[in-house]
């Protein structure tokens, strides 16, 4: 009796359930069938509502929206390391490439195009070196030594001259400040040098008089008897080396010459100092050349540095920057703007629109039925 009731039990909750489940069916079915008929009921509102916003964005992208367009360089530049000149050995500051590249985006390059370019003109308060960054941008790879640098602007011929006159001046002022760079540090390290060889041969030349002095207070041949009256100690001294006695020696043992060991030392020494002083003079004479020619550079530097003649020194001595930076891909005169994007525009425009339109539909059927 106990398993024929459960039977029926569960049997009843079975068929509730299936009931349950379509009658939620019929509910859906009503449900997605009322949505379709209000959005058919309401189709007039939701095409004029997509209509007006497909215009808007038709008007904001063909009439308000200011077209910009871009012009890109590609550069490559080596890492720099060291340079042999004739000068000697110049290290760079840094062997990390972004610090070079991101000298792109220093006042010193981007204040002269500014002015070469005339762009403080444009306007009534001129572009300015902060608006100037915004529309300039720089990308490199990662783990590569190539990078673009790009402009951005409402006018296309403005647009690639600048570029190509911020990649120009980018290349001549980085190389201008490390061929000074250059030239500073050569200048410093030949001061010291210099300073540095002129006390050594005052010194060569002071031990070089003193060992003349001496050279020439000794004979370099002497005789017994000519010792025993200039020196006298110094016969004695030889007698009792020799266990001679002096009174007993012959006349030709005292007319002997004999060969000064100490005469030839010093002489040795003394031209020693002389060659040694001929090869410092020599030294220090290369060296003062050496000096004043960086001294020549560091003037046209100054006279040249940041005008329209660069180009005569950066073509000349301590160009260290010349080889390490190259354009690989020259930037054109842009013909279509990169923005505004005309197709995701219009695209978003209809979409919203239409959003917007089906969303207003639903909204006004719910109101009339509430």
């Amino acid at each position: 009796m106990i398993l024929i009731f459960n039977s029926k039990k569960h049997d009843k909750e079975i068929r509730m359930e299936e009931k349950q489940n379509q009658m939620m069916q019929e509910y859906d079915e009503i449900s997605l069938k009322e949505l379709i008929l209000n959005i058919w009921n309401e189709r007039i509102l939701i095409i004029i509502i997509t209509v007006a916003v497909f215009a808007a964005a038709v008007f904001y992208t063909f009439v308000v929206a200011t077209p910009i367009y871009k012009a890109e360089t590609e550069l490559l530049i080596k890492e720099p390391t060291s340079v042999e000149t004739r000068y000697g050995i110049y290290t760079f500051p840094s062997e990390n490439i972004n610090d070079y590249i991101q000298y792109i985006n220093s006042n010193a390059v981007i204040d002269r195009v500014i002015k070469k370019e005339g762009l403080d003109q444009i306007g009534e308060r001129g572009m300015s070196n902060t608006s100037f960054r915004d529309k300039t941008s720089i990308s490199n790879e990662e783990e590569s030594n190539r990078f673009a640098v790009a402009f951005k602007y409402s006018d296309p011929d403005l647009t690639y001259q600048v570029n190509s006159s911020l990649v120009d001046t980018y290349i001549k002022t980085i190389r201008m400040k490390y061929k000074e760079n250059a030239v500073d540090q050569f200048i410093y390290d030949y001061e010291v040098q210099l300073d540095n060889l002129q006390n050594s041969i005052e010194r060569e030349e002071k031990i070089m008089e003193d060992t003349k002095e001496l050279l020439d207070s000794i004979t370099p041949i002497y005789t017994l008897q000519k010792l025993l009256f200039s020196d006298p100690e110094a016969a004695a001294a030889y007698a009792e080396e020799f266990n001679l006695n002096i009174s007993d020696i012959s006349e030709n043992v005292m007319t002997q010459e004999y060969v000064n060991d100490n005469y030839f030392s010093i002489e040795s020494k003394y031209l020693d100092t002389k060659t040694n002083l001929i090869s410092m003079r020599e030294s220090l004479e290369r060296k003062q050349k050496f000096y004043d020619e960086l001294l020549e550079e560091k003037e046209l530097i100054n006279q040249y540095k940041n005008t329209e003649e660069e180009e005569k020194i950066l073509n000349g001595k301590m160009d260290v920057m010349r080889d390490n930076i190259l354009i690989v891909s020259e930037a054109y005169t842009p013909i279509n703007p990169e923005s505004p994007n005309k197709l995701l525009n219009l695209a978003i425009g209809l979409v919203l629109g239409l959003m917007l339109g089906v969303f207003a539909g639903l909204f006004k059927a719910y109101w009339k039925n509430s």
